[in-house]
């Protein structure tokens, strides 16, 4: 469980609550503001007691479980207090486009770069397949080799961003946290393409990278049901 890495979650978590201050601060009073940080810490401790850790062999995945652990803790802080699913998420993608502006010349190479080195798809390869025997951290994917129009792709076939969500209470609040990735692609240069999501309602979330590329995320909220609900 994350439980064994409670250091790195609070350090993740003091990080982004400057961007979090920040955003909420722009529209809810300065009470209000700290009252739901202190509660986001509270959430976060609950939280990562019931998430499975990816582990240290699975660190891009460790990092994806616990900025999602961090979205659904200050969901749920400010869902307590009446604010709709679609409401935090505004805050939140402030937030995140603060965040990933806030970061260093090197750290956004990084982060570009990063994506689309050979280290990073051996990485990507060798997790998806340990996650098809077992999952990963609540991760199950498949690895997609490039071809003309991306370098290189995943398939989630289990999002534990999702399944962490969904056992917190915050089901309405998982397919808007999907929206992030848009944020990190523009930031990043990763040219992210993806026509569906499991939070969303599709089979899959299928992520296909160009370095460099244009952002083409196909969003389907609301989320309805079989019957259209």
């Amino acid at each position: 469980m994350l439980t064994d890495i409670l250091g790195r979650v609070r350090s993740e978590l003091a990080g982004w609550v400057p961007d979090l201050r920040e955003a909420l601060a722009a529209r809810e009073p300065a009470e209000v503001v700290e009252a739901v940080l202190t509660e986001t810490e509270a959430n976060l401790m609950r939280i990562v007691e019931t998430t499975p850790d990816p582990g240290w062999t699975a660190p891009h995945m460790r990092a994806f479980t616990i900025s999602g652990a961090i979205y659904v803790a200050f969901y749920l802080a400010l869902a307590a207090r009446g604010r709709t699913a679609a409401w935090v998420w505004e805050v939140c993608d402030a937030a995140t486009r603060a965040h990933f502006a806030r970061m260093g010349a090197f750290e956004k190479k990084l982060a570009s770069d990063g994506m689309f080195g050979f280290p990073m798809k051996a990485l990507s390869r060798w997790v998806a397949g340990r996650s098809q025997r077992a999952p990963v951290g609540d991760w199950v994917f498949r690895f997609v080799e490039g071809e003309e129009g991306f370098a290189y792709g995943v398939d989630y076939e289990r999002c534990a961003i999702r399944e962490l969500a969904v056992r917190s209470g915050a089901a309405d609040f998982a397919p808007y946290i999907c929206l992030a990735d848009i944020a990190g692609s523009e930031a990043f240069g990763w040219g992210l393409q993806r026509s569906e999501t499991l939070a969303q309602g599709g089979r899959r979330c299928d992520f296909r990278f160009t370095q460099g590329g244009p952002t083409r995320v196909r969003v389907h909220l609301p989320v309805v049901d079989a019957n259209g609900r």
